[in-house]
């Protein structure tokens, strides 16, 4: 029993050790959607970690990446943030197969006016923890959740034959984690109807900017309607989307 577990234990590890690898720094970069979170952890010459949470705004052509300044007091910023100080950012992108972003990289300036802003230098390398088995797509669509009261609108992140992500404006209601969902999706063209069952898998939705966004575990209903979906859906140059008219 002991070595049956060992197997298992080596069999997941060698499987996550394949869902690793190292990119360029731009490429880590362009996988993370501007205004989602991230967490970034700073250490001190004295060895000491400090972690907060914070906003990714973009990056530019000059090598260097935007965050939001945390809200921290002055003591906190007098302790971890300096010019020149090392940290760790953590990020998850919902792109493609879906993956865990780390990167270290050095502190360039940190601005209080006329923004906040902690500007950081673009990383020679980004390491990458792909979550998925299986890819999700970029898609430029829309859906519908039929309410007891109401319909709410909601925008999908990506798609794929098991699950998706979809995100609403902050000032809709929030959707407990396992709870069964119905998204209807309507063609333009042809008005035909696709029901994406399944269950919410984020408590209380991730705030991503002025929405929250959510992850859908397709059921069997759902797999089977996403499959016709996908089959009417075309690549735009960057998204899947409904062919327009």
């Amino acid at each position: 029993m002991l070595k049956r577990y060992g197997n298992e234990l080596r069999e997941c590890f060698l499987s996550n050790k394949n869902r690793e690898k190292t990119v360029s720094g731009s490429q880590g970069i362009a996988m993370i959607s501007h205004g989602s979170d991230v967490t970034i952890s700073v250490k001190t010459p004295l060895g000491r970690w400090f972690r907060v949470d914070t906003i990714f705004i973009g990056t530019n052509n000059r090598d260097e990446i935007f965050l939001e300044l945390p809200t921290l007091s002055k003591a906190e910023f007098d302790q971890y943030f300096y010019d020149g100080f090392w940290l760790k950012v953590k990020a998850i992108s919902e792109r493609g197969e879906g993956a865990i972003i780390n990167f270290k990289t050095q502190i360039s300036q940190i601005l209080f006016k006329p923004v906040r802003l902690l500007v950081l230098d673009l990383p020679m390398t980004a390491e990458l923890i792909q979550l998925r088995s299986e890819p999700r797509y970029d898609v430029s669509l829309q859906g519908m959740i039929p309410l007891s009261n109401r319909k709410l609108l909601v925008d999908f992140t990506d798609l794929s034959k098991h699950g998706s992500g979809f995100q609403h404006d902050v000032t809709g209601l929030q959707f407990e984690e396992d709870s069964s969902l119905t998204i209807v999706v309507q063609n333009p063209n042809t008005e035909e109807e696709y029901h994406l069952s399944g269950k919410v898998k984020s408590k209380h939705g991730q705030r991503s900017g002025a929405f929250y966004r959510y992850g859908l575990i397709f059921d069997e209903l759902g797999s089977q309607q996403v499959k016709r979906l996908l089959s009417k859906l075309i690549f735009d140059g960057s998204k899947l989307s409904f062919k327009c008219h």
